[in-house]
């Protein structure tokens, strides 16, 4: 059984698929990059974060400015965000098993606190952020190192590539998620554990 489950932020607990396109567009202009139009974002979401930002002619060294900014805009529109439509019974559900939840995402902390407050989420256990789009496992790493977890203990759950391929770096079992940022069939390119379509297949996961 898995006793600590740590989620993904955007695209995992919270729908913000929507925001982030927007804002991507509202700064195309400021970066030199194309808008993503709206019948291609599903396209989008089957290409890699490389990829896209090719297809978009945005180069990658603009991403972490571009990134940052997004995430200041972002706090703005927060507590518009509402979550995954069967998160919250998923959760509470976790909590009576006995889990430790916890939350581990490139989106700023204060970010995710406004919008676990509006929304009164509280069976959270704790919330660690990486700096860095593609550091997720490091900071995975210090989460199970502060947290005193093992690899066999956790089970991280998350919507795109990214995360799946820092949890294998780790040892660490990964859900996919497929109501998020990649689509279904970028996903199975990383190999996760598990895929889940919906949030109450979490708990098959923790009974099996």
């Amino acid at each position: 059984m898995h006793k600590h489950i740590v989620f993904d932020f955007d695209g995992t607990l919270v729908q913000s698929k929507q925001l982030a396109v927007e804002l991507f567009n509202e700064l195309s202009q400021k970066y030199g990059y194309r808008k993503i139009a709206s019948e291609e974002v599903e396209y989008m979401a089957s290409l890699s974060i490389r990829d896209r930002l090719k297809a978009l002619q945005c180069p990658l060294y603009k991403l972490p400015s571009l990134l940052r900014e997004v995430k200041k805009k972002y706090k703005q529109e927060v507590v518009t965000l509402r979550s995954v439509e069967g998160m919250e019974a998923a959760m509470c559900s976790l909590k009576v098993e006995g889990c430790r939840l916890g939350i581990l995402s490139s989106n700023h902390s204060e970010n995710i606190q406004a919008f676990l407050d509006h929304n009164s989420l509280t069976g959270f256990d704790y919330v660690y952020t990486a700096s860095n789009i593609f550091g997720k496992d490091r900071a995975l790493r210090k989460l199970m190192r502060e947290r005193g977890i093992s690899a066999h203990e956790l089970l991280y759950i998350g919507d795109e590539l990214r995360d799946i391929e820092a949890c294998k770096r780790l040892q660490v079992h990964c859900a996919a998620v497929t109501w998020g940022y990649d689509a279904e069939e970028l996903l199975a390119t990383g190999a996760p554990e598990y895929t889940l379509r919906h949030p109450e297949d979490i708990l098959l996961l923790v009974n099996s």
